[in-house]
């Protein structure tokens, strides 16, 4: 069964490869849009700040729920 199936896969394992090749055969592209650098600055900001701010609120909460002494 599986010396069957296995080159059955292999075979249809190959289909993206030969998609991804196209009928172009070299011939140069569409450039591709660009995003401008101030929005990767301001998403790298917004979201290593709720990362931080996440830690932040875990250190917190952490404090009020640790049992008190009898």
């Amino acid at each position: 069964m599986y010396r069957i199936l296995l080159p059955l896969l292999a075979f249809l394992q190959s289909f993206p490869a030969l998609a991804a090749m196209g009928d172009e055969g070299g011939v140069a592209s569409a450039p591709v849009e660009t995003v401008s650098t101030i929005y990767i600055i301001i998403f790298g900001v917004i979201f290593v700040g709720m990362i931080v701010g996440f830690f932040v609120y875990l250190y917190w909460t952490d404090g009020e729920k640790k049992p008190e002494d009898k």
